[in-house]
Formats: C-alpha cells, sequence, structure tokens
C-alpha cells in the first residue's frame, strides 16, 4: 500500500485521526488524574454510643462508626484518642486495640460476638466500612500490677485458713497494709471524675489523617459506678475462689456529640 501525503486530509479522516488520538490519551490522563491529582477523602460517622471501662486495663472506651472513602480506596492504618478532662485539662492517650464484631453468631444456643486484633484496613472507593473500635492505655498493665502484692496477700489468707468464709476473709483482707496501699494507689490513677471530657480521634490513612472531636459528661452516680470497681479488682482472687467467677465490672454507655 502506497501513503501519498501530498494529498490533503479531508475533513473526516482528520476527524477520525483526532478521534483515535483521543481514545489513545485519554486512558492516560485518566490513570494520571487518578494516581496524582485525585486525591481520597475518608470521612468517620460515628453511631451508637460511647462504652467507659475502668478495670483490669486500666481507663478506656470503645464506640463504632462507619468509615468512609470518597475518590479512591484507602487504607485505614491506625487510629488513637486522646481523651481530656476539661477541668482540669488531664489527658489519656490510647490506641487501638482491637475491633468486635456487628454480627453476632448463635453457638449451642448462646449467642457470642468475635474479637481480632486491630490492624489496617481497606476502605473500598466510594462505599462505607463500619468499625466497633476498643481502645487500650498506652502505658501496658498498670493498673495490672499494682494488684500483685493484693493477690498475694489473697492467697496467704486463704492457704494459712483453708475452712475461712467469704466473710472473714473479706474482712481480713480489707485490713492488710496491701489492700490499704494498693487501694489508694489505684484510686489515684482513676481518671473518670465527673464532668465534661473531649475525645480527640485520629485516624491515619494513606499518607493523610482526619482528627474527628466529641464531647461527653460523666455524672456523679456515672463515676462513682466506675470508680466502685476498685474494690471489684482487689477482691477479685476472693470472688474467683469462693465463687468461681470473676466478679462483674461496671461500664457507663452515653451518648456524646461531635465538636464542629
Amino acid at each position: 500500500m502506497k501513503l501519498d501525503f501530498s494529498t490533503p486530509m479531508t475533513s473526516y479522516e482528520f476527524l477520525a485521526i483526532l478521534i483515535s488520538a483521543i481514545a489513545l490519551v485519554f486512558p492516560i490522563i485518566k490513570w494520571a488524574w487518578n494516581k496524582w491529582v485525585r486525591k481520597t477523602k475518608v470521612t468517620f460517622l460515628p453511631s451508637g454510643l460511647v462504652s467507659i471501662f475502668f478495670n483490669k486495663s486500666g481507663a478506656y472506651f470503645s464506640f463504632g462508626g462507619v468509615y468512609s472513602a470518597k475518590n479512591k480506596m484507602a487504607t485505614v492504618k491506625s487510629i488513637s484518642a486522646i481523651i481530656t478532662r476539661k477541668s482540669d485539662k488531664a489527658v489519656l492517650e490510647l490506641r487501638w486495640s482491637s475491633f468486635s464484631s456487628p454480627i453476632y453468631r448463635k453457638i449451642a444456643g448462646a449467642y457470642e460476638t468475635s474479637f481480632e486484633t486491630a490492624h489496617p484496613f481497606k476502605v473500598d472507593a466510594d462505599n462505607l466500612a463500619p468499625v466497633f473500635v476498643e481502645f487500650e492505655v498506652k502505658e501496658q498493665d498498670v493498673v495490672g500490677k499494682l494488684l500483685t502484692p493484693v493477690y498475694f496477700a489473697t492467697s496467704a489468707i486463704l492457704n494459712s485458713s483453708p475452712t475461712i468464709s467469704l466473710f472473714d476473709a473479706d474482712q481480713h483482707l480489707r485490713c492488710t497494709p496491701a489492700y490499704k496501699d494498693t487501694f489508694t494507689k489505684i484510686n489515684d490513677l482513676f481518671f473518670w471524675k465527673p464532668g465534661k471530657y473531649q475525645i480527640a480521634l485520629k485516624t491515619d490513612y494513606n499518607s493523610n489523617s482526619i482528627t474527628n472531636l466529641y464531647e461527653f459528661e460523666l455524672s456523679e452516680d456515672e463515676s462513682k459506678q466506675l470508680r466502685e470497681n476498685v474494690d471489684s479488682l482487689l477482691t477479685a482472687n476472693l470472688a474467683l475462689h469462693f465463687t468461681g467467677t470473676m466478679p462483674n465490672m461496671n461500664v457507663v454507655r452515653k451518648d456524646f456529640v461531635e465538636v464542629k
């Protein structure tokens, strides 16, 4: 086939070549736009209540919500929280600990839910990803380590008097220096005093991050409920010895509002 470049192109031929060029270049432009120009935007929409804890793991909280990724897929690398007690500006730093599944399974007639260690997860573009996140203190097992002397004292009481009653063992334990000293130390660590609190929730995704602010308030009665856990922790081994179960820890669930 002989090509004759001396003959001018017709309008139809020029249009056909132009359309072909655009068809070839457009995917490259689209790829470059999505790769370098179009940004991922992640938002967090909270739902439900915030659950406030104080137990052997210390002070922490959990709550749920939905992550939304706009334009492109996002990888949520970490979630952390800073809680500020507004009355005196005391700060509690937390990191994500685990996810609880929003789906309950019925096994042998009983319902149960599962937990998994928190790790990076993907949120598909223009889609939603539900999360129920539990946080933990960065200073690991501070309260748990303080309880060791009380547990030794409990063992000594039970070993020295194998037939002792629960009431007598409880009264004896409360009179020991280990109980009194540990009770004071853990009470000093107690974070959930009455008043207003602010949660700064930071989400790191891809190479960006977002911070959402929320507030909630604890009443005198709610703070007292959580503080009662201190005594439950100190007498936990007595309860386990006499009843075969650990005592239940009080949990407070609260509404919270977003701070713009």
